[in-house]
């Protein structure tokens, strides 16, 4: 069966299921990456997240070491997040990485470069909510606003011979970032369909190197099923779209950067009083990279927060 297939399956059997119960549903990423969909019903959370992201390397002439091909990168993200509402309309959202990078080369030999990330702060502000609204067949759900990224990482380290890694295999970019977001929701009972777009633009930094610029854009599907008055379960599928713009070195466009990459999302959150528990994956569709660029391979995560 094909991966379209299965979502179709997926969403037809989620729009079966019917409760008496409800959940203010609010927001999803939040800029920070894959978050699911997040709750209001407690405003405040502190969690922690944990991704893998791997990179699947071409073998080309671009893509080996003194004569070793490199095979693959995978980056081990490690996340203390928290959203707090500074008002009752704004919310606050901050990330703090710590980031553990490995190069596998075809000799099966292993490098490794770990650290503190990129710290990030976003800003959200309720431009409409009709959640509480029981009246409404139809609710709407929507939230913009932006944020910043600090160059808090390390973004010159070196292999053991001292050549400097490629900047994406750092832990920091060594530059701001600054992003532009909307998140939109629209509610039908305890079935939902959540939107989010992002735009995120990167300074230079004083290697005279800029990333290119950044969008991504995706939905997913939810359903709030109450199992009982301490659990409920969130499953969800969605898709996602990521492209980004050709990097720059000393003003001049660098080859074999920037491409797009589309991905099927699929999770679930599973709620047990003030605690959350959060399991996904996203499967790569398709992608558009230059032959010399790695292919991107399968993201996992997981994450547990607290309400307060």
């Amino acid at each position: 069966m094909s991966l379209k297939k299965i979502f179709i399956s997926i969403f037809i059997i989620l729009t079966g299921f019917t409760s008496v119960f409800g959940c203010d549903i609010c927001g999803c990423g939040a800029g920070g990456g894959f978050l699911g969909v997040l709750p209001q019903f407690q405003k405040n959370l502190i969690g922690y997240r944990y991704f893998q992201n791997r990179f699947l390397h071409p073998q080309t002439a671009l893509n080996q070491t003194d004569g070793v091909f490199l095979l693959s990168d995978t980056y081990h993200i490690n996340d203390l997040w928290m959203r707090y509402y500074a008002t009752d309309k704004l919310q606050l959202f901050a990330f703090v990485p710590y980031r553990v990078h490995y190069r596998k080369y075809e000799d099966n030999s292993m490098q490794q470069i770990s650290g503190v990330g990129d710290i990030q702060i976003n800003l959200l502000q309720e431009i409409l909510n009709q959640a509480a609204d029981a009246d409404r067949l139809f609710r709407h759900i929507w939230f913009a606003g932006g944020g910043l990224r600090m160059p808090t990482g390390l973004y010159m380290q070196r292999d053991p011979k001292g050549r400097m890694y490629p900047l994406p295999f750092q832990t920091g970019i060594g530059a701001w970032a600054f992003q532009f977001q909307n998140l939109y929701i629209l509610r039908f009972r305890n079935l939902g369909i959540q939107s989010d777009v992002l735009y995120r633009y990167a300074m230079i930094n004083e290697l005279e190197y800029k990333l290119g610029d950044f969008f991504q854009t995706g939905g997913n599907v939810f359903y709030w099923w109450q199992v009982s008055p301490n659990l409920a379960l969130l499953p969800l599928v969605g898709y996602q779209y990521e492209t980004s713009g050709q990097d720059t070195e000393f003003g001049r466009p660098k080859t074999n950067t920037g491409g797009a990459f589309g991905f099927g999302s699929a999770g679930v959150d599973v709620y047990y009083k003030r605690a959350i528990f959060q399991f996904f994956t996203q499967l790569p569709i398709h992608s558009s990279v230059a032959g010399s660029q790695p292919g991107v391979g399968t993201r996992v995560g997981a994450g547990v927060a607290y309400f307060w």
